[in-house]
């Protein structure tokens, strides 16, 4: 087992958590000509990344280590930060979001490269299936945000 792996795994799994919670804000309280389109968009992520908050977790456990458990160790560990306002336009959602896949981006091609060094194979196809998804999501925000 590689400590860093599973530490990027913890990371990953801290992020995609405290992310879920602010894509439901984003989802509950989107406001605008954009309210249908966006509010969907947000549910599909939202339900993506409760995945990836779950996959992570069971993936340290396979890897011999204890996934994060408790809120408290979930914020006090995430780098995502939680998202207050309760009003958003549709611009600022994508922004939002948009910042958040390319910090995920970042996280998830360093996965995939420490799990390659430590040759475990079934991290780094994980790490990669992931990053495939997000290169073709930030392309699509960048494009509409044009």
């Amino acid at each position: 087992m590689s400590q860093k792996v599973t530490q990027l795994l913890k990371q990953i799994q801290a992020d995609s958590l405290v992310f879920y919670t602010k894509l439901h804000n984003l989802h509950w309280h989107i406001e605008g000509p954009m309210f249908k389109p966006i509010h969907e968009a947000t549910e599909k992520i939202y339900d993506e990344f409760a995945d990836v908050f779950d996959d992570a977790a069971e993936r340290i456990i396979q890897l011999g280590d204890k996934p994060y458990v408790t809120l408290v160790d979930i914020l006090k560990n995430a780098k995502i930060k939680e998202e207050s306002a309760t009003a958003f336009q549709p611009v600022q959602v994508l922004k939002i979001i948009l910042d958040d896949f390319e910090y995920f981006m970042k996280l998830f091609k360093e996965l995939s490269d420490v799990a390659d060094d430590a040759k475990d194979k079934v991290s780094a196809d994980y790490a990669n299936g992931i990053l495939a998804v997000l290169e073709k999501e930030i392309w699509m925000l960048k494009t509409q945000l044009k």
